[in-house]
């Protein structure tokens, strides 16, 4: 028969395992925002540069 596993044995590598978890989502979230903020970036210079040109073109036709 197989002893039985100390509770304090198995809390700490539950803890462990949980800390684990949220450093890799951490990471995976960071990188997401990192990739969100640049295409917004993007997105936002491709507006103004668009807005621009529809403005000299209003004018200047």
């Amino acid at each position: 028969m197989a002893k039985p596993v100390p509770q304090s044995f198995k809390d700490s590598q539950a803890d462990e395992k949980l800390q684990q978890f949220r450093q890799d989502l951490n990471q995976e979230l960071e990188h997401a925002i990192e990739g969100h903020e640049f295409k917004m970036v993007y997105i936002g210079i491709a507006t103004l540069v668009a807005f621009t040109l529809v403005i000299y073109l209003a004018w200047k036709f």
